[in-house]
């Protein structure tokens, strides 16, 4: 009995259950679908345990986000399902009425509960898996593959925890309306659709002066965002910038509709046409009371439509062009000596021979392996291993970079003139200026460029050229090699070529070669002669044609390391110490080994982690958002069905009472949105001039997708609302 009267009471109540069946099936499948991540990785033909911790990776972190996740959808749907409980408390009290006891009512509501949520739940798991397969191939677009093995994937795990954490959800629900039917008077059950909410009015000169407070506010908060940059999040700025926003949004929002109304009521022209003064009323009413919930759904926009724009801006920034980042097999780098970490980057000492003593004293069996080598990092590697590297290496060069003592940068940049010296600031490196000048020699730049197909560059004796790739750099970059400056180099005086050298002189994440000097020989021979010693030193090298992978070279390569420098071997360790590496990290000749298959499989797991990050948190919260709102719009339809039936019995026609209707929902779902879009876009195009402007990302991309994501949830939840709403009044109005 109390079954077929529950399931009656869900097929007739399937317009007030739209909302919340929404929420429910688009919550479960979201859910299941982000979490089967991890089994998908059969699909792909994996080369390397590299490939696998990708995968392992993003789904740890989707995991760690999915209690959050959980708790904003348990909340969600507790929200939802109050607004049903409160439209249905005339039909509970007519059970009441009728002699069944409000333990059965409440069995009949546990019971519309658990079907409503199997229902849910197996829709949304059957929408959830087709979803999974759908991000599959996404999944293989982020990697720049293809399936070569497609087959549904279904994943036991995201399966039991999306199980596991909706049936708690349904259970706190269940509790939820037991105690909330059970606790109701029954005067109060029978009376509820006949008390309306009591209209909350303002001061209209307190709110003027409130919203001139706010916009002030919102001003100071967005000028301290800008001048901190956002580059430090423990800047007392960005801190103050925070607060601001928060406090100016809740301030704007307290005294917006008693402003607007103030404002609208005196430009009679626009006031005193068709509904618009019940119109207005209706939504100064609604934010006036409702206004802390559309402050906590601007603060929630805010934060899904910045962190899908920036998390998808980052995917561009480490992303983009890796191959171009990574044009050689593999880098070797030896860090050779520094006294301080600073000097590997900042070297200013005007001592030339100071790392070469330094290194000699503190890691004598180092140095002298570099001497007897002459510092060629192949020679040994070669000798440690020559089957296998002959099997391996098809070629490879040598590039040595130098400090060039008693020549700053500073002294060229105020040689350049302002707009360098102007460029410099604004680049951010105040210890840039009091380094010397990183050189390295023609024949050394040559020897790279031909590696990579590159035309060598021919220099005069008394010539030099800069070379840099660096976007953040490049304004820097012109000013110098636009400048024709001169100086003095061991003796020998050279000028600056209008030229600039976009050579990527290592494998490494971004495009790493930054305003370094490339001179004649006779330069680097006169530091050699000299008694210097490299600051760094990289070997290129490609991989031969052997028929293997190039996981397979990439572990014929250590193999190479580790036979020239194994674990065991002693040397003064100092230098980038890798994970699970088999070698030994040393000074000289390998401190690190980093090959283009890594970066590009590791690039490609962190835009697959960070790209599904956003669209995580970015669905949920707009889901959310969307949902608060959809649920107060119905409910405030529901509290005023006396007055549209108030005015269809004044004259007023069906489409105008729909044309208001729409207003309503337009500007209580667009507010909280418009806001939100501004907070976004102050924060965003601070990111944009100082981070992904500076590393020749676009913005307008990431800016793009999360407007269509906007579009496609916000403005779903918008339109099922006012259809929702349109049917609630329709169906009032023929019942009348």
């Amino acid at each position: 009995m109390l079954l077929k009267l529950a399931w009656r009471n869900i097929r007739h109540s399937v317009r007030d259950y739209t909302i919340y069946f929404l929420t429910l099936l688009f919550g479960v499948a979201v859910f299941y679908a982000f979490n089967s991540i991890g089994g998908q990785e059969v699909m792909f033909d994996l080369q390397s345990e590299a490939d696998e911790r990708q995968f392992q990776m993003t789904e740890q972190f989707l995991s760690m986000f999915s209690g959050l996740i959980a708790c904003v959808l348990g909340f969600l749907i507790l929200y939802s399902n109050g607004f049903l409980i409160r439209r249905r408390k005339r039909e509970f009290g007519t059970y009441m009425l009728l002699g069944m006891a409000p333990s059965r009512v409440s069995a009949i509501m546990l019971i519309e509960t658990v079907l409503v949520g199997l229902i849910s739940l197996a829709l949304g798991l059957i929408v959830g898996f087709l979803l999974s397969q759908a991000m599959s191939f996404f999944t293989a677009w982020l990697f720049g593959t293809t399936i070569i093995n497609y087959q549904f994937v279904f994943s036991p795990e995201a399966l039991r925890l999306t199980i596991l954490c909706f049936a708690i959800i349904y259970v706190v629900v269940a509790l939820f309306n037991t105690f909330i039917v059970n606790r109701q008077k029954l005067i109060d059950l029978l009376h509820a659709n006949a008390k309306n909410q009591k209209a909350v009015t303002r001061n209209p000169w307190v709110c003027l002066v409130a919203f001139v407070a706010s916009i002030a506010i919102l001003a100071y908060a967005y000028e301290q965002l800008i001048e901190s940059g956002l580059v430090m999040l423990d800047d007392p700025r960005f801190m103050r910038a925070t607060i601001g926003m928060l406090v100016g949004t809740f301030i704007l929002f307290w005294s917006l509709a008693g402003f607007i109304i103030a404002l609208i009521t005196r430009v009679k022209g626009v006031y005193l046409r068709g509904l618009t003064p019940f119109t207005v009323r209706q939504i100064a009413s609604r934010v006036n009371t409702a206004f802390v919930s559309l402050w906590a759904v601007c603060v929630m926009l805010f934060f899904s439509i910045t962190t899908f724009s920036v998390g998808m801006g980052m995917v561009s920034v480490f992303t983009d062009g890796i191959e171009e980042a990574n044009p050689y097999s593999a880098t070797l780098t030896a860090e050779v000596y520094q006294d301080d970490a600073k000097d590997a980057l900042r070297d200013s000492s005007t001592d030339i021979t100071a790392r070469a003593r330094g290194m000699q004293a503190d890691a004598p069996e180092r140095y002298e392996n570099a001497v007897a080598h002459e510092w060629d990092m192949a020679q040994p590697l070669r000798d440690a291993a020559p089957e296998l590297w002959e099997q391996t290496i098809q070629d490879s060069a040598q590039l040595n970079l130098f400090f060039l003592p008693g020549i700053t940068y500073g002294q060229l940049i105020s040689q350049a003139g302002e707009s360098a010296e102007q460029h410099l600031e604004d680049l951010g490196e105040s210890s840039l200026s009091a380094s010397n000048v990183g050189i390295v020699s023609l024949s050394d730049m040559n020897a790279v460029r031909t590696l990579i197909d590159q035309e060598p560059i021919a220099l005069a004796d008394d010539q030099c050229v800069i070379a840099n790739n660096m976007e953040v750099a490049a304004p820097l970059a012109d000013d110098l090699a636009g400048s024709g400056l001169s100086f003095d180099a061991l003796g020998h005086q050279l000028t600056l070529t209008d030229q600039i050298i976009t050579t990527q002189i290592e494998d490494n994440t971004l495009k790493a070669t930054a305003l370094t000097i490339v001179v004649p020989d006779a330069v680097v021979d006169a530091l050699w002669e000299a008694g210097a010693i490299p600051a760094r030193s990289l070997l290129d090298v490609m991989y031969a044609d052997n028929g293997r992978t190039e996981a397979e070279n990439d572990e014929a390569l250590e193999a190479i390391v580790a036979a020239a420098q194994p674990l065991s071997l002693g040397g003064f360790e100092q230098g980038f110490a890798g994970a699970d590496d088999t070698y030994a990290h040393l000074l000289w000749p390998v401190t690190r080994v980093i090959t283009a298959f890594e970066m590009i499989v590791q690039a490609s797991g962190l835009k697959m982690m960070i790209t599904y990050l956003a669209l995580y948190i970015g669905l949920i919260f707009l889901l959310a958002t969307a949902a608060v709102l959809a649920v107060q719009q119905l409910s405030q339809t529901a509290d005023s069905l006396p007055r549209y039936r108030m005015l269809s019995r004044i004259g007023c026609s069906a489409p105008m009472i729909n044309r208001s209707l729409l207003i309503q929902v337009l500007v209580y779902f667009l507010l909280p949105l418009g806001v939100a879009a501004c907070h976004a876009s102050c924060a965003i195009s601070v990111l944009s001039k100082e981070l992904f402007d500076a590393l020749g990302a676009s913005v307008i991309g990431p800016i793009s997708m999360a407007a269509v994501l906007v579009a496609v949830i916000y403005g779903g939840y918008l339109l099922v609302t006012y259809l929702t709403s349109r049917s609630v009044v329709s169906s009032s109005l023929q019942a009348r």
